[in-house]
């Protein structure tokens, strides 16, 4: 009886709220989840994973046109993450892979944020997505599900074996510098406390510029428009990390500026591609360091519902620029089928392999299967 009358009083005042609310609010959200199975070279295992592609979430967002010709806007975006696709990792004891623990669902916040839009633009305050926020992964070319230039997405935590088996971290410095993660930009996403401009739209191209708390900024262009039979996208953007963020100026090899530029071209016929590239500048460069950079290609074939697509993409240094020589290479392959209203299904062949100087690894294979329902 408790518990029918608290959730008769909770939909009373959310009711009453709406009722005295000025803005329009909109609920969304969706629920996003796969079964993966790795093989890490010693031992094969899966895992029930929340997709960090695009993780299941739930939001509010609302506008509202003011007398002064401005438009208020909020977001709140939740969201909570079982067992993560880009964290899930091995056993560490030599010779052996366990499924691993999920992870304690919890509730965090994704983005929180008000906003002021006119004819200048528009002006944001908040926890939310800062100007170079998917800028590496402007894609046309299908299989969105489950493919992406930031690879580290689904199975970005996998260590990568010694061939000896065991799962020791590659460059002897620091633990998890063997995942595959390691081996990849962090700037697939970015969402930080921040303040962030966006241009209004000329012409198909939008300028964006954001600083976040604690120094860090970032700015980006992207253009999103048609010519003739071609739907186009792309986006370039500039990271600069602020030496109260990412270490002390005396800090040795420390990459103080990215760079990311993804572009992807759509035929009406169904065929597309992807390219997209990133690079790093390091601060107080040693003589044997070396930046790191990498880049993504992609091409895909979508007609009525279905979507199918091949990737491939290398990335150099990321792992440690101090250390011995590491790259990471990896192919996919994936599928997608749009059943409409919001519900898709999608399956995923990912290899992983590393080559680090001095080291001798395993390859990981992933594959899996992916469902996302929309609300």
């Amino acid at each position: 009886m408790k518990k029918i009358l608290l959730a008769t009083t909770a939909i009373a005042f959310v009711a009453a709220a709406q009722g005295a609310s000025a803005v329009d609010v909109e609920l969304y959200g969706q629920v996003n989840k796969g079964v993966f199975a790795f093989d890490d070279g010693q031992n094969t295992d899966f895992v029930v994973t929340d997709n960090a592609l695009s993780s299941t979430r739930f939001g509010f967002k609302g506008a509202q046109a003011l007398d002064n010709g401005l438009t208020a806007s909020v977001l709140f975006e939740g969201e909570m993450a079982s067992n993560p696709s880009d964290s899930f990792t091995q056993n560490t004891t030599t010779g052996q892979s366990s499924t691993p623990t999920s992870n304690s669902p919890a509730f965090a916040e994704r983005q929180a944020r008000v906003g002021l839009s006119g004819d200048f633009g528009g002006l944001y305050i908040g926890q939310q997505s800062t100007a170079i926020d998917g800028a590496l992964t402007q894609d046309l070319a299908g299989a969105r599900d489950v493919m992406s230039a930031d690879l580290k997405k689904i199975g970005g935590g996998a260590l990568m074996r010694r061939s000896n088996g065991t799962v020791a971290d590659l460059n002897g410095t620091a633990t998890g510098n063997g995942t595959v993660g390691g081996f990849l930009t962090n700037l697939g996403t970015n969402r930080d406390d921040s303040v962030r401009y966006d241009s209004p739209i000329f012409a198909g191209f939008q300028a964006r510029a954001s600083v976040a708390q604690g120094g860090n900024s970032d700015a980006a262009v992207y253009y999103d428009g048609a010519i003739a039979d071609f739907k186009v996208k792309g986006a370039v953007g500039i990271y600069l990390d602020n030496d109260s963020v990412g270490g002390t100026t005396s800090t040795a090899n420390r990459i103080d500026s990215q760079y990311i530029a993804s572009g992807s071209v759509a035929h009406s016929s169904g065929l597309a591609g992807t390219v997209a590239y990133t690079t790093g500048n390091l601060e107080r460069e040693t003589a044997t360091a070396e930046e790191p950079s990498s880049w993504y290609a992609k091409v895909g074939y979508a007609w009525d519902a279905f979507e199918v697509a091949a990737d491939y993409g290398t990335a150099e240094h990321y792992q440690n620029a101090t250390a011995n020589n590491s790259e990471l290479t990896s192919m996919g392959l994936g599928a997608q089928y749009n059943l409409g209203n919001g519900v898709s299904v999608a399956g995923l062949y990912r290899n992983f392999d590393a080559d680090v100087t001095g080291v001798s690894t395993d390859a990981v294979d992933l594959y899996g299967v992916n469902m996302r329902v929309k609300f």
